[in-house]
Protein backbone atom coordinates (compact mmCIF):
# COMPACT_ATOMS: atom_id res chain seq x y z
CA UNK A 1 0.00 0.00 0.00
CA UNK A 2 2.91 2.57 0.91
CA UNK A 3 4.86 1.40 -2.29
CA UNK A 4 1.68 2.30 -4.31
CA UNK A 5 1.21 5.76 -2.64
CA UNK A 6 5.04 6.53 -2.90
CA UNK A 7 5.07 5.51 -6.91
CA UNK A 8 1.65 7.57 -7.37
CA UNK A 9 3.41 10.70 -5.54
CA UNK A 10 6.38 10.18 -7.75
CA UNK A 11 4.07 10.12 -10.42
CA UNK A 12 2.59 13.16 -9.55
CA UNK A 13 5.49 15.17 -9.12
CA UNK A 14 7.07 14.06 -12.80
CA UNK A 15 3.88 15.18 -14.42
CA UNK A 16 4.49 19.06 -12.81
CA UNK A 17 7.79 19.14 -14.12
CA UNK A 18 8.12 20.71 -17.69
CA UNK A 19 9.15 18.18 -20.55
CA UNK A 20 12.51 19.30 -21.95
CA UNK A 21 14.57 22.17 -21.41
CA UNK A 22 13.17 25.64 -20.80
CA UNK A 23 14.17 28.64 -22.78
CA UNK A 24 15.69 31.38 -21.67
CA UNK A 25 12.82 33.18 -22.19
CA UNK A 26 10.64 30.69 -19.93
CA UNK A 27 13.25 30.57 -17.62
CA UNK A 28 12.82 34.68 -17.07
CA UNK A 29 8.87 33.56 -15.88
CA UNK A 30 7.03 36.99 -17.33
CA UNK A 31 3.93 35.92 -18.55
CA UNK A 32 0.28 37.46 -18.12
CA UNK A 33 -1.70 38.44 -15.06
CA UNK A 34 2.44 37.87 -13.75
CA UNK A 35 4.11 40.90 -11.95
CA UNK A 36 7.27 42.51 -12.87
CA UNK A 37 9.08 45.45 -11.04
CA UNK A 38 12.49 47.14 -12.15
CA UNK A 39 14.62 47.92 -9.52
CA UNK A 40 14.23 51.96 -9.22
CA UNK A 41 17.94 52.38 -7.29
CA UNK A 42 19.56 53.11 -10.35
CA UNK A 43 17.02 56.14 -11.35
CA UNK A 44 16.88 57.56 -8.24
CA UNK A 45 20.86 58.30 -8.14
CA UNK A 46 21.26 58.90 -12.00
CA UNK A 47 18.00 60.12 -13.01
CA UNK A 48 17.82 63.47 -13.33
CA UNK A 49 19.35 63.48 -16.91
CA UNK A 50 17.08 60.81 -17.98
CA UNK A 51 13.36 61.79 -19.66
CA UNK A 52 12.20 58.37 -18.75
CA UNK A 53 10.72 57.30 -15.06
CA UNK A 54 9.89 53.85 -14.67
CA UNK A 55 6.85 53.03 -12.00
CA UNK A 56 7.83 53.20 -8.52
CA UNK A 57 6.12 49.49 -7.68
CA UNK A 58 5.01 46.14 -9.15
CA UNK A 59 3.51 46.35 -12.21
CA UNK A 60 0.58 43.32 -13.77
CA UNK A 61 1.16 42.52 -16.92
CA UNK A 62 -2.19 43.38 -18.40
CA UNK A 63 -0.78 42.49 -22.46
CA UNK A 64 1.55 40.12 -24.41
CA UNK A 65 2.64 41.48 -27.71
CA UNK A 66 4.77 38.99 -30.22
CA UNK A 67 6.90 40.77 -33.33
CA UNK A 68 8.71 37.71 -35.21
CA UNK A 69 11.83 40.12 -37.16
CA UNK A 70 12.75 36.39 -39.57
CA UNK A 71 15.72 34.51 -39.23
CA UNK A 72 14.28 32.90 -35.64
CA UNK A 73 14.61 36.93 -34.01
CA UNK A 74 11.42 37.76 -32.23
CA UNK A 75 10.17 40.63 -30.35
CA UNK A 76 8.73 39.78 -26.99
CA UNK A 77 6.63 42.89 -25.28
CA UNK A 78 4.98 43.00 -21.90
CA UNK A 79 2.71 46.04 -21.66
CA UNK A 80 2.00 46.95 -17.54
CA UNK A 81 -0.30 48.45 -15.68
CA UNK A 82 1.28 51.79 -15.55
CA UNK A 83 1.77 53.43 -19.09
CA UNK A 84 5.48 51.06 -19.29
CA UNK A 85 6.33 47.91 -21.31
CA UNK A 86 9.28 45.72 -20.95
CA UNK A 87 10.72 44.32 -24.63
CA UNK A 88 12.85 41.33 -24.53
CA UNK A 89 14.38 40.40 -28.12
CA UNK A 90 15.17 36.43 -28.48
CA UNK A 91 17.27 34.90 -31.25
CA UNK A 92 17.26 30.86 -31.27
CA UNK A 93 15.29 30.91 -28.44
CA UNK A 94 18.37 33.17 -26.10
CA UNK A 95 17.83 36.75 -25.07
CA UNK A 96 20.13 39.17 -27.20
CA UNK A 97 18.99 42.09 -25.04
CA UNK A 98 16.21 44.20 -22.68
CA UNK A 99 14.94 47.45 -22.38
CA UNK A 100 11.92 49.05 -20.29
CA UNK A 101 10.25 51.84 -22.06
CA UNK A 102 7.79 53.98 -20.81
CA UNK A 103 5.01 55.35 -22.93
CA UNK A 104 5.73 59.13 -23.24
CA UNK A 105 3.31 60.87 -25.79
CA UNK A 106 0.72 59.95 -28.17
CA UNK A 107 -0.61 61.92 -31.57
CA UNK A 108 -3.45 60.68 -33.21
CA UNK A 109 -3.58 61.93 -36.62
CA UNK A 110 -7.17 62.84 -37.50
CA UNK A 111 -6.60 61.35 -41.20
CA UNK A 112 -5.27 58.51 -43.00
CA UNK A 113 -3.77 61.45 -45.13
CA UNK A 114 -2.23 62.97 -41.91
CA UNK A 115 -1.24 59.61 -40.52
CA UNK A 116 0.86 58.94 -44.28
CA UNK A 117 3.14 62.35 -43.88
CA UNK A 118 4.47 60.61 -41.30
CA UNK A 119 5.65 57.63 -43.11
CA UNK A 120 7.05 59.98 -46.18
CA UNK A 121 10.50 62.14 -46.42
CA UNK A 122 11.11 64.79 -44.38
CA UNK A 123 8.92 63.36 -41.30
CA UNK A 124 10.45 63.16 -37.72
CA UNK A 125 10.41 59.57 -37.81
CA UNK A 126 13.25 59.31 -40.45
CA UNK A 127 15.57 62.26 -39.72
CA UNK A 128 19.00 61.34 -38.43
CA UNK A 129 18.89 63.89 -35.59
CA UNK A 130 15.81 64.85 -33.51
CA UNK A 131 15.31 67.27 -30.78
CA UNK A 132 13.03 65.77 -28.27
CA UNK A 133 12.15 67.58 -25.08
CA UNK A 134 15.04 69.79 -25.15
CA UNK A 135 17.30 66.14 -25.44
CA UNK A 136 19.19 66.04 -28.93
CA UNK A 137 18.86 62.26 -29.82
CA UNK A 138 20.83 60.46 -33.22
CA UNK A 139 18.83 57.89 -35.54
CA UNK A 140 19.68 54.45 -35.06
CA UNK A 141 18.69 52.93 -38.17
CA UNK A 142 19.68 53.86 -41.47
CA UNK A 143 22.95 54.65 -42.76
CA UNK A 144 24.19 58.31 -43.99
CA UNK A 145 23.09 61.97 -43.09
CA UNK A 146 19.74 61.56 -45.29
CA UNK A 147 16.07 61.09 -44.08
CA UNK A 148 15.93 57.43 -43.90
CA UNK A 149 12.66 55.34 -43.80
CA UNK A 150 10.57 54.24 -40.76
CA UNK A 151 10.95 50.00 -40.12
CA UNK A 152 7.43 48.29 -41.15
CA UNK A 153 6.74 45.49 -38.53
CA UNK A 154 3.60 43.57 -37.40
CA UNK A 155 2.84 42.99 -33.78
CA UNK A 156 -0.11 40.46 -32.42
CA UNK A 157 -1.22 41.18 -29.06
CA UNK A 158 -2.69 39.15 -26.96
CA UNK A 159 -4.53 39.82 -23.31
CA UNK A 160 -5.58 36.61 -21.92
CA UNK A 161 -3.55 33.51 -20.70
CA UNK A 162 -4.80 31.42 -23.84
CA UNK A 163 -2.74 33.54 -25.69
CA UNK A 164 -5.43 33.83 -28.33
CA UNK A 165 -4.36 36.90 -30.39
CA UNK A 166 -7.30 40.13 -29.71
CA UNK A 167 -5.93 42.27 -32.11
CA UNK A 168 -2.89 43.20 -34.38
CA UNK A 169 -0.60 46.48 -34.79
CA UNK A 170 1.15 47.33 -38.16
CA UNK A 171 4.42 49.92 -36.69
CA UNK A 172 6.14 52.07 -38.65
CA UNK A 173 9.45 52.68 -36.29
CA UNK A 174 12.30 54.55 -35.83
CA UNK A 175 15.07 54.48 -33.06
CA UNK A 176 17.05 57.61 -31.58
CA UNK A 177 19.46 57.38 -28.84
CA UNK A 178 21.64 59.98 -26.79
CA UNK A 179 24.27 59.35 -24.16
CA UNK A 180 23.47 60.62 -20.88
CA UNK A 181 26.94 61.08 -18.76
CA UNK A 182 25.42 61.40 -15.68
CA UNK A 183 23.53 58.14 -15.76
CA UNK A 184 26.09 56.31 -17.56
CA UNK A 185 24.28 54.78 -20.00
CA UNK A 186 21.99 55.57 -23.14
CA UNK A 187 18.47 56.42 -23.46
CA UNK A 188 16.05 55.71 -26.45
CA UNK A 189 13.41 57.59 -28.40
CA UNK A 190 11.11 55.30 -30.23
CA UNK A 191 8.36 56.89 -32.34
CA UNK A 192 6.23 54.03 -33.90
CA UNK A 193 3.42 55.03 -36.05
CA UNK A 194 0.64 52.61 -35.60
CA UNK A 195 -2.41 51.69 -37.70
CA UNK A 196 -4.90 49.21 -35.73
CA UNK A 197 -7.95 47.87 -36.96
CA UNK A 198 -8.37 51.09 -38.79
CA UNK A 199 -7.06 53.42 -35.83
CA UNK A 200 -4.06 55.53 -36.37
CA UNK A 201 -2.00 56.87 -33.81
CA UNK A 202 1.84 58.23 -33.48
CA UNK A 203 3.22 56.75 -29.88
CA UNK A 204 6.59 58.39 -28.46
CA UNK A 205 7.82 55.74 -26.04
CA UNK A 206 11.42 56.58 -24.00
CA UNK A 207 13.27 54.05 -22.26
CA UNK A 208 16.67 52.37 -21.28
CA UNK A 209 18.88 49.16 -21.75
CA UNK A 210 18.26 46.88 -18.64
CA UNK A 211 19.43 43.22 -17.31
CA UNK A 212 17.72 40.56 -15.79
CA UNK A 213 19.38 41.43 -12.74
CA UNK A 214 17.34 44.86 -12.23
CA UNK A 215 13.78 42.83 -12.67
CA UNK A 216 11.82 41.22 -9.72
CA UNK A 217 9.13 38.86 -11.31
CA UNK A 218 6.16 37.21 -9.60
Amino acid sequence: MFDFLKKALRAAQNEQQPVGPQSALEELGLRLDGFAELDPLPFRLRGEGLLFAPPTDAQKIEAYGLVDLGADTQLHRYYFTDDAWLQVKTTDERIDELKYWVFHRTRHPAQQEAFERWLQPGSELGLPTLEYEGKQFTRVWGDGPEWSPPIRFSEAVASERAGEIKYRTTHHTMLFEREVPQADRMEYLLISAELTEGEFCVVFSVGVDITTADLKIA
